[in-house]
């Protein structure tokens, strides 16, 4: 009887054959693994220094130019010029532009600085992947002494300097020469446009032209040189037209990010009127917002070193870690009530819309889960996680062949090596988007379609959408394809929900977006961050190995009664 009851409350995938679940999601694996670079551009560059390492050598630069750092703070954070490696992407083609990231401009840099609050005087230096030094600035108030040099002698300075970093003056053209007189000194600005770097751009259409080029330059404050870059130069004719098409992109964002506001409006007054019918359990939900609120929390610390480096020296330190600490309170609270009342109205909702896919979610939060049924959960759960990946792979690979879609590759950057602890970051964010994102788009907002519209084919489309389309401001071309790849990535999610139950989808969106994230530091090329990669994708898989542990266990001990 027990065993028949329990058949009954389990989603209707159970039913399906355990060897084909698994088996598709091998084959995506096996997919993503093998065709990741191709579906996925990667320009070809190492990541050669750590942040530590790259603060070390700005240090040292500085150093030698006398500069005196006793009582600055320090602040370092990577970044890398998206639109130039994009136009060297569309112009000479992801092979050359990685050649070019390589060997002649520095598309990715960690960017250190150290300064003093209120102060307006700091310092800031960029050290390249292969940690050379590509910029630096000397900031300084614009009434602070100094030297009144003619032009021609700042230029011989410049020149000088520009000799010392190991670069050949005569390989140059100076393009732009300008000085300005300040209160108490002149300052003097010069750009380089380095010959035989030249490539043009012809907008769609022919309706504009431009030309990028690898430039230095440089400015003399007063008798001393206070900023250097090395980069390349964009036209911009192809910054509109990224411009003009990203617009498109953050208007369906914005679109979607306020039909899920009023997805948000419809749960709290659903929440309201159950609640007085005594038809909403509030204790699930209560755990489960308070488990994303914690992990959001977490995040929030790890994410520290980008807030430091973001510090503007105008405002006092003081109140500025105040105001953070406010706003990442706020933050992570507003996430919390998200997530309850979409749990409580969207369980309440499908208790009668679709009460199997609801079991494993209550009693996992609860603590009441069996061990066979974990264990079911979680292997269906990065089955489908595996499968949607090799979905995803699919879909670029013929979007890029025979719809003319194409993505800006990425490199060793990435907002995760920003953080601490580099390895755990990618988990937090994939399971807060995983719960958040699954109970807003599946338990409700499927739950939600299917009682009043009374379509299961609506139910499974419509949220999906809304979700899909979210991601469209993603640099991702054209800018629609996201919002198509995903609104599919959505109904798979919404099948994988009425048949496997809202744990697996939450545990398949995890595992997604734990790979997809900690994929970066994989493909690095950096010791350091590597292992933290392989640290991910081995938390990440921590639960389908006790799941089936777990499961391994319970049939043993069946088979010892018998």
């Amino acid at each position: 009887m027990a065993a028949t009851e329990r058949g009954r409350d389990m989603p209707a995938g159970s039913r399906w054959g355990a060897g084909s679940l698994v088996a598709a999601g091998a084959v995506g694996l096996a997919v993503f693994v093998l065709f990741y670079r191709q579906a996925f551009p990667q320009a070809a560059v190492t990541l050669e220094v750590t942040r530590t390492e790259a603060a070390l050598a700005a240090r040292e630069f500085l150093s030698r130019r006398g500069a005196t750092l006793d009582g600055y703070r320090q602040a370092a954070q990577f970044g890398g010029d998206d639109d130039g490696l994009a136009f060297l992407q569309r112009t000479v083609g992801l092979d050359e532009a990685s050649r070019w990231a390589r060997e002649r401009v520095p598309i990715w840099s960690w960017n250190a600085r150290w300064f003093k609050p209120a102060q307006k005087e700091e310092w800031r230096v960029g050290v390249g992947v292969d940690g050379r030094v590509v910029r630096f600035q000397h900031l300084i108030d614009e009434a602070a002494p100094g030297a009144d040099l003619p032009q021609d002698t700042a230029l011989a300075l410049a020149e000088g300097f520009l000799v010392e970093r190991g670069w050949s003056v005569a390989d140059f053209d100076r393009v732009e020469s300008s000085s300005r007189k300040r209160d108490q000194r002149t300052d003097h600005h010069f750009t380089w446009e380095q010959r035989g770097t030249a490539v043009a751009w012809t907008s769609a259409g022919d309706t504009a032209t431009g030309t990028g080029a690898v430039r230095l330059e440089l400015d003399v404050l007063g008798d001393a040189v206070g900023s250097y870059r090395h980069f390349l130069k964009v036209p911009e004719a192809f910054e509109r037209d990224v411009q003009r098409t990203m617009g498109l992109g953050q208007f369906l964002a914005i679109a979607s990010l306020g039909l899920t506001f009023i997805l948000v409006l419809v749960a709290l007054g659903l929440t309201i009127a159950r609640h007085r019918h005594g038809d909403i359990r509030w204790q699930p939900a209560f755990r489960l917002a308070g488990l994303v609120f914690g992990l959001a929390l977490i995040q929030g610390v790890l994410s520290w070193p980008m807030a430091r480096y973001t510090y503007s020296t105008e405002l006092g330190w003081g109140p500025y870690i105040g105001t953070l600490a406010l706003i990442l309170l706020l933050g992570t609270a507003t996430y919390g009530l998200w997530v309850l009342f979409m749990a409580t109205a969207g369980e309440s909702l499908g208790r009668e819309a679709f009460p199997q896919s609801l079991g494993g979610l209550v009693d996992a939060v609860m603590g009441r889960l069996d061990p066979e049924e974990s264990a079911r959960a979680s292997l269906r759960g990065y089955a489908v996680g595996f499968a949607i990946l090799g979905y995803l792979t699919v879909f670029y690979l013929i979007a890029q062949r025979y719809l003319g879609a194409w993505l800006p590759a990425e490199g060793p950057y990435s907002s995760i090596f920003n953080v601490y602890l580099p390895f755990l970051a990618p988990l937090t964010i994939s399971l807060v988007a995983a719960v958040t994102e699954e109970t807003t788009y599946r338990l409700f907002g499927i739950s939600l379609v299917k009682r009043y519209a009374r379509s299961t084919a609506l139910a499974l489309l419509v949220p999906a959408a809304i979700w899909a389309f979210g991601h469209s401001n993603y640099p991702v071309f054209p800018v629609y394809l996201r919002g198509i790849e995903l609104t599919i990535g959505g109904v798979l999610f919404g099948l994988a929900f009425l048949h496997f139950g809202l744990l697996a989808c939450i545990v398949a969106h995890f595992v997604i977006d734990a790979v997809q994230i900690g994929m970066p530091l994989l493909t690095s090329g950096n010791p350091t961050y590597v292992v933290s990669g392989l640290i991910v994708m081995g938390i990440a898989l921590v639960p389908a190995l006790l799941g089936w542990r777990m499961r391994t266990a319970d049939s043993e001990g069946e088979r010892g009664k018998g």
